[in-house]
């Protein structure tokens, strides 16, 4: 019986090791391909374009290129209800909900555990300039102990590095 049981618990103990192995790999493609597709976009469209780490998710956006033709270069801004001028220039082209895991960001050249991760209704902002070139991060996900930790390049805002840890 207590074979049975010793067994029992390796293999529940192996699978949620690899729920979250599984849950932190799709999450960094996603992020990868998120990243790459944002940087094209801005160098085909000659338009900014970011992705925007949030409290729970992470955002692909950028200047509204489909509608770009619909838009009368001469009008003015229009005031929204508190007077302030609104950003309705903005599009969202893909989205990922972090769920379980823990989406940080680190600027190059700062310290190993200056990790950002953005509080509720906070943001953290990567853009990609139109010439292709855009800041130089590192971007970590994690559940509990275990985490992956992407080193982006600069040039074409792909994976140039990986770090991973997976806790048993």
């Amino acid at each position: 019986m207590v074979v049975i049981l010793v067994v029992i618990s390796v293999g529940v103990a192996y699978q949620f090791n690899s729920q979250d192995k599984e849950l932190l790999r799709k999450a960094s493609v996603k992020i990868e391909a998120m990243s790459s597709r944002g940087h094209a976009m801005s160098v085909l469209h000659q338009k900014p374009f970011w992705l925007r780490v949030e409290h729970d998710k992470v955002v692909l956006a950028g200047a509204d290129v489909r509608s770009q033709d619909l838009v009368d270069p001469d009008a003015l801004p229009e005031l929204t209800e508190d007077g302030e001028f609104s950003e309705s220039n903005e599009e969202i082209y893909d989205t990922l909900e972090a769920g379980e895991a823990v989406i940080e960001i680190r600027r190059w050249g700062t310290q190993d555990d200056a990790w950002i991760r953005p509080e509720e209704g906070e943001s953290v902002v990567w853009q990609f300039q139109s010439t292709g070139l855009c800041e130089p991060i590192s971007i970590r996900v994690a559940k509990a102990e275990s985490y992956i930790i992407m080193h982006m390049n600069p040039l074409t805002a792909r994976v140039d590095e990986e770090e991973s840890v997976i806790m048993q």
